[in-house]
């Protein structure tokens, strides 16, 4: 990798006022890679749905978990969140394969606690480092970080717990957010592109499970990070996205049709905590199109 690409990338993220990593693999074989810090931890927000899918999918393969059976998700029991399951307000039924396609296609935060609990932590550590990711932990769900906003912010709702971390600055320390925290999710770029290389070579399960691993990523309804960089009707892209105060992530791999793929993870970090930010958003298209154009 070229100097000129790392600063490229580099100033993709300078411009958009956020600190930023990444890595990028061609598929292929090639060994050709890019990166900006691939290996340094960051909180992982919502990427760590993918090694949850992972853990899942090899539960299906060791006969442990019949992916058509029926659960049943209560609203009391639930964890909340703005998208599928998550945001309903009545019992839902679904079977676990669908749970894992909602969890993935709109990060649904009720089935990826659902998931993760007939999984478990255990199991799921496990399968991390049999995948060799060694720069990820994982300690628990999405209501296990909602509950530590609470506490340490303590304010009452997990709303008021934003408006303290935004306005008080706050954020900047917050544990939730450092990778040093051993009570923190994190994982590196380089892992993630490791995970969906095995994936994508059908390594991290059987090949039959691995199919429905890229089937549900593709299915991803977020366009405006990784996809927004290869709007194109022949290419696909696959991913999963992360989102969390002042975290904006996407890894994915990017597929042309003669053949050429590419496993591309992208983390940032704004300053400010902040519902909407599309410099983040353009940012992380700008600097995986970059790193994949210096690999084609």
């Amino acid at each position: 990798m070229s100097d000129d690409v790392t600063s490229d990338i580099q100033h993709c993220f300078e411009d958009a006022g956020v600190w930023g990593w990444l890595h990028a693999v061609d598929l292929r074989d090639s060994g050709r890679e890019v990166g900006l810090l691939p290996d340094e931890p960051v909180a992982l927000a919502s990427v760590f749905k993918l090694p949850v899918l992972v853990a899942y999918a090899r539960m299906v393969d060791e006969g442990e978990l019949d992916p058509t059976e029926s659960v049943t998700l209560t609203p009391a029991q639930r964890t909340a969140g703005p998208t599928g399951f998550a945001a309903m307000v009545d019992p839902v039924t679904a079977s676990w394969r669908d749970l894992a396609r909602s969890m993935i296609a709109v990060s649904d935060n009720a089935a990826a606690d659902a998931l993760l609990a007939v999984v478990g932590l255990d199991r799921l550590k496990a399968s991390i480092a049999d995948l060799g990711l060694v720069g990820t932990r994982i300690t628990g769900g999405v209501a296990d970080l909602y509950d530590a906003v609470l506490r340490e912010s303590g304010r009452p709702t997990y709303a008021e717990a934003l408006t303290w971390l935004r306005d008080s600055g706050a954020m900047a320390w917050a544990g939730v957010l450092d990778p040093a925290n051993p009570s923190s999710t994190v994982g590196s770029c380089r892992d993630m592109t490791r995970l969906l290389t095995a994936i994508w070579r059908d390594q991290a399960a059987s090949p039959e499970q691995c199919a429905y691993m890229r089937t549900v990523l593709a299915q991803q309804v977020w366009t405006q990070r990784l996809a927004a960089a290869f709007p194109f009707d022949d290419v696909v892209v696959a991913g999963k996205t992360g989102s969390f105060i002042a975290l904006r992530h996407e890894v994915g791999v990017v597929e042309y049709p003669n053949g050429e793929a590419y496993a591309v993870a992208v983390f940032t970090r704004s300053a400010r905590t902040r519902l909407i930010l599309p410099a983040a958003d353009a940012a992380i298209a700008q600097a995986a199109k970059i790193a994949v154009a210096s690999l084609r």
